[in-house]
């Protein structure tokens, strides 16, 4: 499998989500001007846990209170069909992620703590054609976001993604794709860059997800770097309105920060980051998308996050 064009195919995705590599070593591509592979898999995961702390989150009137926003997430590739020197790779991968929010509110409108869950079973395929330098990909993510409670048809969702890449050096890739986000409720689509660069073999600068990412090896065990993320999410639960038969609580969010990355042993790597979220925003939605609270919940400002996890760099 070329590592590096699965990696592609989930950036072009749009997800916000790192691509994760079960290659064991670095393979052949055997490509026009014989380009070698570039092994992502030193800068990817097939498993990791991690959670974050964000918050408190203050609305920006000082009367509206603040929010407090804690997750935690499990990402695991489930296997991989073809690979090696096939052209077509598909592969499984199971997300979930543990959310808790809890919004305090100092006007009419109640607060609310909420554990909230998403769980989610993606897919990819990968077509590389043999002599060429072109990938193309499709991207599907179905699940639900819920808190468990009556769960309907509005917990439900589904995205998808196609693009297409063109990696014109052993340092250099770059690729473009359309993704669809919720297509089964309130869907939009949007234009997924990506691009890989490697200026030196202990530098890696890229752009995936929406997710930028610069950072630097300092020898085989230790990895730090500069992030800027999403860090928001979308959930439908149980209504406290007995006009609605069900809210959705949509978090908009972006982080910035550092992170390290050390070897703990063998493939298992320990993460400790830190920086800061802004162009926060929290909206509870009827499930059709319309704004049902504008005076009582909206943009918050800016406030630290921390984040710990553990990884494991291939099988």
């Amino acid at each position: 499998m070329r590592s590096f064009a699965t990696a592609l195919l989930l950036a072009v995705s749009g997800l916000g989500l790192a691509a994760k590599s079960t290659s064991d070593a670095v393979v052949d591509l055997q490509e026009v001007d014989e380009l070698p592979t570039l092994d992502i898999s030193r800068f990817i995961d097939v498993l990791s846990l991690r959670s974050t702390y964000n918050g408190p989150l203050d609305f920006n009137e000082l009367t509206r209170g603040d929010v407090d926003y804690t997750q935690a997430k499990l990402f695991s590739f489930l296997g991989l069909v073809g690979g090696k020197d096939s052209e077509f790779t598909w592969a499984p991968i199971l997300n979930y992620r543990y959310s808790n929010l809890a919004v305090d509110t100092l006007n009419t409108f109640p607060g609310f703590d909420d554990s909230l869950h998403e769980l989610t079973f993606m897919s990819f395929g990968l077509y590389s054609p043999k002599n060429s330098r072109w990938l193309h990909g499709f991207f599907s993510n179905f699940g639900l976001r819920s808190d468990f409670g009556s769960v309907d048809s509005n917990d439900f969702f589904l995205a998808g993604a196609i693009g297409s890449g063109y990696q014109f050096n052993e340092r250099f890739t770059l690729g473009f794709g359309l993704y669809a986000s919720d297509i089964t409720n309130d869907m939009f689509i949007v234009p997924a860059p990506v691009f890989f660069w490697m200026p030196t073999e202990d530098w890696l600068i890229s752009y995936y997800g929406p997710k930028f990412i610069a950072r630097r090896e300092f020898g085989p065990n230790t990895r730090i770097g500069f992030e800027a993320a999403w860090n928001g999410g979308s959930w439908n639960i149980d209504s406290r309105d007995p006009l609605q038969d069900s809210l959705r609580i949509d978090l908009r969010s972006i982080r910035a920060g550092l992170y390290l990355k050390q070897r703990i042993y063998g493939e298992l790597w320990g993460e400790i980051g830190a920086g800061y979220t802004f162009a926060n925003e929290l909206k509870v939605r009827s499930p059709g998308g319309r704004d049902l609270y504008p005076t009582a919940y909206g943009e918050m400002d800016g406030a630290p996050y921390l984040t710990l996890g553990l990884s494991i760099n291939r099988w």
